[in-house]
């Protein structure tokens, strides 16, 4: 087995709201604003995603070995000016709602 591990950002955008986590199109949990979160995964190639709504962010492809611990890093992309183009990302642009970022340890 190897470890996933999400950490969200604390931000304005979203605080209310939990984004589900989404592994090779599971759905396996939520996070809220400023936590932490882990799962246990098997090894092999797997898909991340992070929704909310219908929005989202990109998916994320990445594999995994035996004792591998995977940490993604979280936040809104709504954040100064861009909080002001909500509608657009909501309607257009929804898959960039969420930036996820992924470090090795």
């Amino acid at each position: 087995m190897a470890l996933l591990r999400i950490v969200r950002d604390s931000g304005y955008a979203d605080r209310l709201r939990a984004y589900k986590i989404v592994v090779d199109g599971t759905r396996i949990g939520e996070i809220r604003n400023g936590e932490t979160r882990e799962f246990p995964i098997s090894c092999g190639q797997h898909d991340l995603a992070l929704k909310v709504d219908w929005c989202g962010s990109k998916t994320i492809q990445f594999a995994v070995v035996e004792g591998d611990a995977l940490t993604f890093y979280a936040k809104s992309n709504l954040r100064g000016p861009k909080l002001l183009a909500a509608l657009w990302r909501a309607l257009f642009t929804w898959s960039s709602w969420i930036i996820l970022t992924e470090r090795r340890q």
